[in-house]
């Protein structure tokens, strides 16, 4: 029996407990689905917590579990019902959550969720953007009127979510003044990674705090990458908007991806979400908190607007495949949180 090299992990763990295991080549077994050769593949902080154990309580693990949503590869084999797609396509895919496990050499997933790959990418730079974007996209389009013409601060614009909000933000939905927070060292990078004029106000929030250099009410969207949305409702007009990818989202929505979430839990999560609710509008803003439902129909729009140049993948460090202790060292600085700018790719294919 053929075989594939995968990452893996045998109990709940932090990264230094990885394994990378032989594991049996998949096959394609229903009619929708195909066969990937991966070629890289991304991470995202919520493979390194789902490997902690954060998603046990409604999700549990089936050990030995594999790890990764985001990549991009090849086409090897395709189902008899598959006619988008055909032997050698260069795809990239957000995996659905039954099909997770982008860090192996081969993957099988169903057609539905794969979308050609943006022709001007790298295979690395096309791994790095679905999870983080689709995300980024669906907050922005929960905000109601759109962001044409608007005020929209992004916290963490070189983090791979907050890169696609400024982007996204500016290029995409027409605003007219994009402000983010990074760390010193990065002020000099984001024109050069973003692109000149997608950012209009840049704040080093090492040395200074955006709420005593934004005026208050003077801010339309606030989109929080940080779990710091709270923190700056002051700074929200009166009818704004605060959209958090990191803080807890409600129980209903979570329910929708997990529906084995208890229900003592899912009332739990309702409360804190309507806790928050409550104190935005305190302000008189609006509050939500985003849960990734991945439409593949997005994903063409993504591999359109990076093909016009509207998005730019941001790229931190690409990782060999085959050395497994740097794979672990990378997964490691995500789970510790370390400053990292835009997206971290294991290059599967050397």
């Amino acid at each position: 029996m053929a075989t594939i090299k995968a990452v893996t992990f045998n109990t709940y763990t932090k990264p230094s407990g990885y394994v990378l295991a032989d594991l049996p080549k998949p096959a394609i077994e229903r009619p929708e689905d195909v066969l990937i050769k991966v070629h890289a593949a991304s991470i995202n902080p919520v493979d390194v917590k789902r490997a902690f154990g954060i998603l046990r309580i409604f999700d549990p693990e089936k050990f030995p579990a594999r790890i990764g949503y985001d990549l991009a590869g090849v086409i090897e084999a395709v189902g008899e019902g598959v006619e988008e797609f055909k032997i050698g396509d260069e795809v990239y895919v957000r995996l659905a959550e039954e099909e997770r496990g982008a860090f192996q050499e081969y993957v099988v997933a169903s057609a539905n969720t794969v979308a050609l790959k943006p022709t001007n990418l790298t295979f690395e730079e096309a791994a790095s953007l679905p999870l983080a974007t689709l995300t980024t996209l669906q907050g922005l389009l929960a905000v109601k009127g759109g962001l044409q013409g608007k005020t929209v601060f992004v916290t963490g614009g070189l983090s791979g979510t907050g890169a696609a909000a400024c982007q996204l933000a500016k290029n995409v939905f027409g605003a007219a003044k994009v402000i983010t927070t990074v760390s010193t060292a990065k002020v000099g990078l984001v024109d050069k990674l973003l692109g000149e004029g997608v950012v209009d106000e840049i704040i080093d929030y090492k040395t200074t705090a955006p709420g005593k250099v934004i005026p208050r009410g003077s801010v339309d969207v606030v989109y929080d990458t940080v779990a710091e949305a709270m923190s700056y409702l002051h700074l929200v007009k009166r009818g704004g908007w605060v959209i958090s990818i990191i803080c807890l989202p409600s129980g209903q929505n979570l329910k929708g991806l997990f529906p084995n979430i208890p229900g003592w839990f899912c009332s739990f999560l309702d409360m804190a979400f309507k806790i928050s609710q409550y104190r935005a509008s305190r302000y008189g803003v609006n509050y939500d908190s985003i849960v990734l439902v991945p439409k593949k129909e997005e994903l063409l729009d993504l591999k359109r607007w990076a093909e016009e140049g509207k998005v730019r993948p941001v790229v931190g460090q690409i990782v060999p495949f085959s050395d497994f202790e740097q794979v672990k060292k990378a997964f490691t600085d995500i789970y510790n949180g370390h400053g990292v700018t835009g997206k971290t790719v294991i290059k599967i294919v050397e």
